[in-house]
């Protein structure tokens, strides 16, 4: 009965994130108005509405079946020694960024992999090759809205954190909000993992 309820809700879930997302921008637009908003936190209140209509789905799996996807554009342009290959940057943990700390909460939290990606195609690419059940993307409101529509009716649960700028060269996440998302979890799911590893 439980997996039934479950699959009922993932279902209600997906069907609302690909049928509403018109409906949520207006709703959107109505609460920018009603607060007197600026075009970044108009941005911000979109997404988290999308991020709400798939956190159930997303809650609901475990850390090992979810991938991490960070922008290339986080890297510090002067000093980044990191290369390309055909799974994006290698990042090579110098500290002179953030992004080698998000790869490490990652990877602590059990994530199946983390990636830095210089766009959606690329993201696109390793999501069809590794298959995750949930993906979380620290990404710019543009990536964020297109990632979430490519992943509509796909099965596929998602979360975004904005990046606190955009400009795609050294750009900044908020890492309070980014941890909080990764670590998002039903409490069942997460002892259920727990009692695999051990």
């Amino acid at each position: 009965m439980a997996t039934t309820t479950t699959r009922i809700k993932r279902a209600v879930a997906d069907t609302i994130d690909r049928t509403t997302h018109l409906d949520v921008a207006k709703a959107t637009q109505t609460i920018a108005k009603k607060l007197g908003l600026r075009e970044r936190l108009i941005n911000y209140t979109h997404v988290e509405f999308r991020n709400k209509m798939n956190e159930y789905g997303y809650k609901s799996t475990p850390y090992s079946e979810r991938i991490l996807f960070l922008p290339h554009c986080m890297r510090n342009s002067r000093s980044c020694k990191a290369k390309y290959n055909d799974e994006g940057l290698q990042c090579l943990g110098c500290g002179k960024c953030d992004l080698a700390a998000l790869i490490k909460m990652a990877k602590e939290l059990g994530y199946k992999a983390a990636y830095i990606t210089p766009g959606g195609s690329m993201v696109q690419k390793l999501t069809k090759k590794h298959k995750p059940k949930a993906i979380m993307g620290v990404c710019c409101y543009d990536e964020a809205n297109m990632a979430f529509d490519k992943l509509a009716g796909t099965g596929i649960h998602a979360q975004a954190s904005l990046l606190l700028f955009d400009g795609c060269k050294d750009t900044k996440a908020n890492l309070a909000d980014v941890r909080e998302k990764m670590e998002l979890i039903d409490q069942k799911v997460l002892e259920k993992s727990n009692e695999k590893k051990n």
